[in-house]
């Protein structure tokens, strides 16, 4: 058995998220903060301002006019989506070309990171109720601790596998019997050791037991990736094997206030711009 501290401390090749976004994480929570602050510590960095410059001008944002600089780029996108696009740049950036333990390839986890966080922005939409306000970033990193557990696991991922297949048990359930820790508890930590908001980690934590979340998390954040992260999979999103054992807890779907169709109809109504936003992004990862 292991804990999600020793998982980190025995992963190799655990990514960091930049200096620069590690800063504009920090301005996030300063009320004080306001576009030029922003502006001050993306234009030094050369790549960060190209792929934002490139993305204010994509047809996603549909802007009016070319977007020539990055005071113009914060202006129509909103400090928040800056943040999340560079985040979302950076963590393209340092994913390895396999994870080990969960028969993924980064372009299979990417798109499905992408999925997630693109649906549950559909979806609290549809729902007509204001959207958590990290939902893209949480969307997109709520796997990140497959990054760290899938050297640990690689060596168990028969049993896992076996475990699932042979009972009806969930991935997580299985690597949780198995190692004594799972993705979601590892991703935890990893969002709290690269300082980001708290809500992500609770939906990191909590993204396939949205009962479990406790009192002070953002609940509606948490049932967001949950019904996102499920959902990806039957609209085939999916980056691994545990998609197999993947369900949606109706209680999530009715406290977010949709019904079982509704869900049914974003998905359909997603599937372009997810197609759209990993077109996008993936240009970030070169």
């Amino acid at each position: 058995m292991i804990t999600p501290r020793e998982v980190l401390r025995k992963a190799k090749g655990l990514p960091t998220l930049p200096t620069a976004v590690a800063r504009l994480a920090a301005l996030l929570d300063d009320e004080t903060a306001g576009a030029a602050d922003f502006e001050k510590i993306v234009k030094p960095d050369p790549a960060l301002t190209a792929n934002l410059l490139r993305l204010a001008n994509s047809a996603f944002f549909g802007a009016r006019r070319q977007i020539t600089s990055v005071r113009q780029a914060i202006t129509l996108m909103g400090v928040r989506r800056v943040f999340e696009l560079a985040a979302s740049a950076s963590f393209s950036r340092v994913l390895p070309s396999r994870i080990p333990g969960y028969e993924i390839d980064a372009k299979g986890f990417w798109r499905h990171s992408v999925a997630v966080a693109v649906l549950a922005e559909h979806l609290v939409k549809r729902a007509g109720r204001r959207p958590p306000e990290m939902t893209f970033t949480a969307g997109l990193l709520h796997d990140i601790g497959k990054l760290a557990i899938g050297s640990v696991l690689v060596e168990d991922s028969d049993e896992i596998l076996s475990r699932m297949w042979a009972g009806d048990v969930s991935f997580i359930e299985a690597e949780h019997k198995v190692i004594g820790t799972d993705h979601c508890e590892v991703g935890d930590v990893m969002a709290e050791e690269w300082n980001l908001p708290v809500a992500v980690s609770w939906a990191i934590r909590w993204h396939h037991a949205p009962a479990g979340a406790p009192d002070d998390a953002d609940v509606l954040l948490v049932d967001l990736i949950h019904i996102s992260d499920a959902l990806s999979h039957t609209l085939g999103f999916g980056a691994d094997v545990g998609g197999l054992a993947r369900t949606i807890e109706e209680d999530a779907v009715k406290r977010v206030g949709l019904s079982v169709q509704e869900v049914e109809t974003v998905a359909g109504e997603a599937v372009d711009q997810i197609k759209e936003m990993d077109a996008l992004l993936s240009g970030q990862r070169g």
